[in-house]
């Protein structure tokens, strides 16, 4: 699985050497997916920021990409 994460400029940044685990949500079918706090620093990406989700399927791999189309510039 490959994360493809698109800040305001569209620039499309392919993160290979980061993993991700996927947790449950307690009381939910939801799973959290936890950014590594690299990708968080280096992206400026805060808790509220939202991003939309666009699943692929292609050759048996699954691709999801996060394109940011709010961000959150409270503090925290």
């Amino acid at each position: 699985m490959y994360i493809s994460i698109y800040n305001r400029k569209n620039i499309d940044i392919t993160m290979k050497n980061y993993t991700v685990k996927a947790r449950q949500r307690s009381g939910t079918k939801s799973i959290d997916l936890t950014l590594p706090a690299g990708i968080r620093e280096e992206f400026s990406i805060n808790p509220g920021d939202i991003f939309k989700i666009i699943p692929n399927m292609e050759n048996g791999t699954l691709t999801l990409t996060y394109k940011l189309i709010y961000q959150n510039n409270e503090d925290e």
